[in-house]
């Protein structure tokens, strides 16, 4: 009996532990500076406006006001009339905020007040007009006395285009004030906003063949070539282009960041050094050149997590001279797979110079 009791306690351990990695896991990385807090909220002091607040103060993102073009009735039985009027006719109001450069931002937090059960008519007007292709999609509301009931679902409905639409919030208006740390691990439940998110690219500290610490925010405002490499493999005379690159572009603005790796074919063996000796002998190659690391699994380096989290990069490297393209800005623009055309490469390198 001791040993079974012993052993169902060990279990449940570990499935705790399971779900908290897995939900470590689906958590989505995101830089704050690429969160966009919209919010609806029929009074300057009201609900909804506070919620937004927390939520811009927990994320460090950009605060948005929904602003209808034609204002509400401040009398607030009279607004009430309107919105049923506007929700039962399915009507859209128009805004009066400036067009959203949606490209900016990965995550979007919409929120509003539940009127008559659903999402406030503005709110639902920004939604319908957001480009919201790729972006990951979090509702939040304030209600009076009936809960979320049909805010999230037709939240949802608007915002179908979505990468994904996260698990919404619904807090009582007359308690939200109290709400601050519910709010914050709602939050933390989703997103990972760590520093080194935060910091984006240029929150990565690497080390050079030879020992040296480099940090890539000394690549700030430059555009940025990450690429893992090996000495004997098929791609190896890609060293030859790679070069080429670095030469032609370097005084406009390229910047180039060689990753030895071993874990494809062990292909390349051989001490920092000799890895080093063999590509400049063999390739005359100039740009920075990192100390062998993994890319892939429990050792890589915390920079390939990064660069597989972002959309359109996602997933495990899969072979030799698999490259990054990392913008001005410290985006990551696009992956490029071993065979795929260096042409292109250099064509989108240009660009982005």
């Amino acid at each position: 009996m001791l040993f079974r009791a012993m052993l169902v306690f060990a279990l449940s351990a570990f499935a705790v532990i399971s779900a908290s990695a897995a939900d470590a896991a689906k958590k989505v990385p995101v830089k704050s500076a690429r969160i966009l807090v919209a919010y609806y909220s029929w009074s300057e002091s009201g609900n909804t406006k506070y919620f937004a607040e927390q939520i811009q103060k927990a994320t460090g993102g950009k605060l948005m006001e929904i602003k209808p073009k034609n204002a509400y009735p401040k009398d607030y039985n009279a607004c009430l009339a309107q919105a049923q009027k506007e929700i039962r006719g399915g009507i859209h109001p128009e805004l009066t905020n400036a067009p959203v450069d949606f490209k900016q931002y990965d995550v979007i937090f919409i929120g509003s007040p539940n009127w008559f059960g659903t999402i406030a008519p503005p709110a639902a007007s920004f939604l319908a007009s957001a480009d919201l292709t790729g972006k990951t999609v979090i509702p939040f509301f304030t209600y009076g006395s009936g809960g979320m009931q049909n805010c999230e679902r037709d939240a949802k409905k608007l915002a179908e285009k979505a990468a994904a639409v996260l698990p919404a919030k619904a807090i009582r208006g007359a308690s939200v004030r109290e709400a601050d740390k519910e709010i914050a691990d709602w939050i933390g439940s989703m997103l990972d906003i760590s520093k080194e998110a935060e910091a984006g690219f240029y929150g990565f500290t690497l080390k050079s063949w030879d020992g040296k610490e480099v940090k890539t925010s000394d690549f700030k405002g430059k555009v940025v070539l990450v690429v893992n490499t090996a000495t004997r493999c098929g791609f190896t005379p890609q060293y030859s282009r790679i070069e080429k690159l670095y030469k032609d572009y370097h005084d406009k603005g390229l910047e180039i960041i060689d990753i030895p790796c071993n874990q494809f074919g062990s292909q390349a063996p051989g001490s920092d050094e000799e890895i080093h000796t063999f590509c400049t002998s063999s390739y005359s190659t100039t740009f920075p050149q990192m100390t062998k690391s993994d890319v892939n699994g429990d050792k890589q380096i915390p920079l390939y997590k990064f660069l597989k989290a972002q959309k359109g990069t996602e997933g495990d490297i899969r072979w030799n001279f698999t490259k990054f393209v990392i913008d001005r800005k410290g985006d990551v623009v696009k992956r490029f797979e071993p065979a795929g055309s260096m042409d292109e490469l250099e064509s989108l390198i240009k660009s982005l110079l």
